[in-house]
């Protein structure tokens, strides 16, 4: 009966050594690893997302918005223009105020005339 105790706790002290071992080399791995920042199961793709794809007829909508807020903008830019334009002499000298406007309804129309065409 002897025999029988001593392989029993024979067993016991090789099983309770080799949980020791396998928990001190569990502890080691989970300190070689960033315990900061937690495992994602599921990661996240790569990059931001494309961009959505906008069909012909909200372009349009979108571009017919823009159009009407331009016209708007270009009607105020021509009447400001003819008011300096009959204000001012301009037989001899142009002044800058009327140049810059010039430029500005310029700018505009080829705005509107590129959201015309799409």
């Amino acid at each position: 009966m002897s025999q029988s105790r001593r392989t029993f706790v024979g067993a016991g002290v090789s099983l309770a050594a080799a949980s020791a071992l396998g928990a001190m080399s569990l502890a080691a791995l989970g300190q070689s690893q960033n315990p900061a920042t937690p495992i994602n199961p599921f990661p996240e793709p790569m990059g931001p997302l494309p961009p959505r794809r906008i069909g012909p007829a909200e372009r349009m909508k979108a571009n017919q918005a823009q159009i009407k807020k331009s016209t708007v903008r270009l009607a105020e830019l021509v009447v400001e223009l003819q008011k300096d334009l009959e204000a001012n002499d301009t037989t001899n000298v142009l002044s800058l105020g009327v140049i810059r406007k010039t430029e500005e309804i310029e700018k505009l129309a080829r705005q509107i005339k590129s959201l015309v065409r799409g």
